[in-house]
């Protein structure tokens, strides 16, 4: 297998070439024609072929695919949102990516998705607000009657800031049940366009525009052992995806490590422990990386509470969503302990 990692450019004079690209979904498999110099995402597009996407310009990470044949490459001197092990492992973004040869390209989700979960925009009423920790606030919307939000747990939506022109992105942590209410978990930062208007000038009642669903992430089809790891407000897609499984009467064992910074950045604590109550299939580790003292939270990372016991069944799908560090060193060490990166699934934090 070769897989080119950055751009090289045919020779002057050489007529561009077009070559074969095989898209292959979770539920079927596309093959779109690629000419030299065209990204793979307008390919698709200008044969009708739909990929996941939303900025189109590389900053946004969602219309990554895997790269298992074949050889697409991006521009040099640029700043992905993929770390080099994921470079080095195929990944790529299909806006930039372009074919120097035929190619094979996994994508994590179904192309029923994008039927689906069709996009959409509206504006919101804020209906509620909630202080969980030092440093995270729950926000909850309202959609218009009119209005109803199809999603898959795991995806997210992009909010606009009340009074100004900034779009934030934020994973729903509510379940896909509510397509008219939606909640979604955020970090307060020290300053930036949305930490500031939910410190200083938020209101119940104010008016939010949206748009989604937006990105991939979500549960695989096959039936096997579930592992979470969430960093901070990453764990609002798993609250999502939980509620997938209960809703479903999912059978295999889920585990779900959940960790902060320090134990004042933990939430949603109670709520976590409510749910496995009722979803005796569900076991739930706590981490805060700074020293403490706090009873039944383990001192260390998501990533260092990780043993062999979470991976021991080779069937395990692994679901990660946190910060890129985070993520980078759950990707090594759950395949250090065996799980193969086909299992692996992942979100992660991009600055605005």
């Amino acid at each position: 297998m070769t897989i080119a990692a950055s751009e090289s450019r045919p020779a002057s004079g050489n007529v561009a070439r077009t070559h074969s690209v095989r898209l292959h979904y979770t539920d079927t498999s596309k093959e779109i024609l690629v000419p030299e110099g065209i990204s793979v995402l307008d390919a698709a597009a200008a044969t009708g072929v739909r990929l996941a996407r939303q900025c189109g310009i590389g900053t946004c990470g969602t219309c990554v695919g895997r790269v298992r044949d074949g050889a697409l490459v991006m521009p040099d001197n640029r700043i992905y949102p993929l770390s080099e092990g994921e470079m080095a492992d195929g990944m790529r973004l299909l806006c930039q990516a372009k074919a120097e040869a035929d190619s094979e390209v996994e994508l994590d989700y179904p192309a029923s998705m994008l039927d689906d979960y069709p996009l959409r925009q509206a504006t919101a009423k804020v209906t509620g607000m909630q202080r969980l920790a030092e440093t995270v606030v729950e926000l909850t919307v309202r959609l218009p009657k009119q209005v109803s939000l199809a999603f898959r747990p795991g995806q997210y939506t992009r909010l606009r800031v009340p009074g100004t022109d900034e779009w934030r992105s934020y994973s729903m942590a509510s379940g896909e049940r509510q397509k008219r209410e939606l909640t979604f978990t955020i970090r307060l930062l020290p300053t930036g366009a949305m930490s500031d208007y939910l410190r200083d000038r938020a209101t119940i009642g104010d008016q939010i525009e949206l748009e989604g669903p937006l990105g991939s992430f979500g549960l695989a089809s096959d039936a096997g052992p579930v592992l979470m790891l969430a960093g901070g407000t990453g764990l609002a897609p798993m609250l999502s995806m939980l509620d997938k499984l209960q809703m479903s009467r999912y059978k295999e064992p889920i585990r779900l490590v959940f960790g902060c910074t320090r134990v004042t950045d933990l939430f949603h604590l109670d709520e976590l422990e409510a749910r496995t109550s009722f979803m005796t299939n569900l076991s739930v580790h706590v981490t805060a990386a700074e020293p403490h003292d706090q009873p039944g939270v383990l001192a260390g990372t998501p990533v260092s509470a990780l043993t062999a016991d979470h991976v021991s069944d080779p069937a395990t799908s692994a679901y990660l969503c946190g910060p890129p560090a985070m993520l980078e060193a759950a990707f090594t060490r759950l395949q250090e302990l065996g799980l193969p990166r086909a299992n692996i699934h992942a979100e992660q934090f991009l600055p605005s």
